[in-house]
């Protein structure tokens, strides 16, 4: 084979005149390129992996050992930004961006459902301290929960008595009883007057207009 100036073999021509390719030299470059696009892929995932230990309290020596995971103590509204308008630039921060915001991983999730999911995930409650082993908790234990309960259920609140031992409820209803009844008598009070001076209005008609009007008069006279 004849040797271009580059250093490269230049194709040759066999005797059908086909074109003939070197296929050790295309091999070598396919390996090249799968050797490249694998090493961006392990960088990737090598980043990833030290954004995670960044964000995990055990490696950075804040906390001893992972405890169980816990129950969330906040409430998670999913529909905040619902319905709402927001321009979105490149120079945005990602916590206004659109979507749902994790401060803890400090990124961004497109939908709902992929927020709940890392929420709950793994690495998420790792950033937290916390590994996904829940305690197992006894039978003495949900003994105890479930008397809790019923004694809550059972027992009134200090506040809905009165000193006197009065229930506040009861007194409550029946004061709001006594304010709508005397609001109806009020309403009464209101049409009985109103209906009386309209009669008064009436009764000061001119006879002799009403006379010429065809009206003899608002009821019967006594003989």
């Amino acid at each position: 084979m004849s040797m271009v100036p580059h250093g490269r073999k230049a194709a040759s021509v066999d005797n059908t005149a086909r074109r003939v390719w070197d296929k050790d030299e295309f091999r070598q470059k396919a390996k090249e390129r799968e050797e490249k696009e694998q090493d961006k892929e392990e960088s990737a995932l090598d980043i990833r992996k030290r954004k995670r230990l960044e964000r995990d309290p055990l490696h950075q020596g804040l906390i001893v050992a992972r405890s169980n995971l816990q129950q969330r103590n906040y409430q998670i509204d999913l529909s905040a930004r619902l319905g709402k308008t927001q321009v979105v630039g490149l120079n945005t921060p990602l916590s206004q961006q659109a979507g749902y915001y994790c401060s803890v991983c400090d990124c961004i999730l497109r939908d709902s459902q992929s927020y709940l999911d890392h929420i709950n995930g793994k690495w998420h409650n790792r950033a937290l301290g916390m590994t996904m082993r829940v305690e197992k908790s006894t039978v003495d234990q949900i003994k105890n929960k479930l008397e809790d309960l019923k004694n809550k259920k059972n027992q009134a609140k200090d506040d809905d008595y009165l000193p006197d031992g009065v229930d506040k409820r009861i007194l409550e209803a029946q004061e709001a009883e006594e304010r709508e009844r005397e609001e109806r008598k009020a309403k009464k009070r209101e049409k009985k007057q109103q209906s009386k001076e309209e009669a008064d209005d009436a009764g000061d008609v001119d006879p002799d207009m009403m006379a010429l009007m065809g009206f003899s008069g608002f009821g019967g006279s006594k003989k």
